[in-house]
């Protein structure tokens, strides 16, 4: 999906698995990208490559293959990943250095001014997965959020956001793992104001 507006305005990419493609909006228009675009009020150029079941490893993979269409420069680059590391259980480090080395390679071909990474999503609240196994992901999704974490300290144009807003029914779409049209345009308003906030 590529939302566009004049060459003078900010360009942003978002990037990532499920939730950056959109998987559980009802319609393009109500996907996470989709309403970044409209928080701008249409102003901002947004640029989305999302995959389903996409892990770290697959970020840069991602990124080369969409290469000759984006433009060089972003403003911001928002980092959606780590729910399919937290179900393959991939283990902290690995998670560390797929991201890490993805940062590295942001921050050369697209000269970005800013990358984002929100927590991981809530797996550990998904409606269609079992109690126990819920449990269990949970305290993967908070090992791995920890690594973003250490990553965030260490790295200046980075910036891990955690989720303010709560995750109750209506978050999720009818499948009972992606967000719902609710769920999107919660997570939009939230990384767009700390974007709009400077991400102070």
């Amino acid at each position: 999906m590529n939302l566009t507006r004049p060459t003078n305005s900010k360009w942003v990419l978002i990037i990532g698995e499920s939730t950056a493609a959109g998987v559980g909006a009802s319609c393009p228009d109500t996907t996470f990208a989709a309403k970044i675009f409209s928080e701008s009020d249409r102003t901002w150029n947004v640029l989305n490559l999302g995959k389903n079941g996409l892990k770290a490893a697959g970020l840069n993979r991602l990124l080369n293959h969409a290469k000759p269409d984006i433009p060089i420069v972003f403003d911001q680059v928002i980092i959606l990943i780590g729910a399919n590391d937290c179900f393959k259980f991939t283990p902290p480090s690995k998670f560390r250095n797929e991201i890490e080395e993805f940062l590295k390679i942001v921050g050369r071909n697209t000269n970005c001014h800013q990358i984002i990474i929100p927590e991981i999503p809530p797996v550990n609240h998904f409606p269609a997965i079992p109690s126990i196994l819920r449990f269990f992901l949970g305290l993967h999704r908070h090992i791995l959020n920890n690594e973003i974490n250490r990553l965030n300290k260490k790295k200046h144009k980075l910036y891990f956001h955690r989720w303010k807003s709560g995750f109750s029914s209506n978050f999720f779409a009818s499948d009972g793992i992606h967000p719902s049209d609710i769920g999107y345009e919660k997570m939009a308003k939230e990384i767009f104001e700390e974007i709009k906030g400077g991400l102070k």
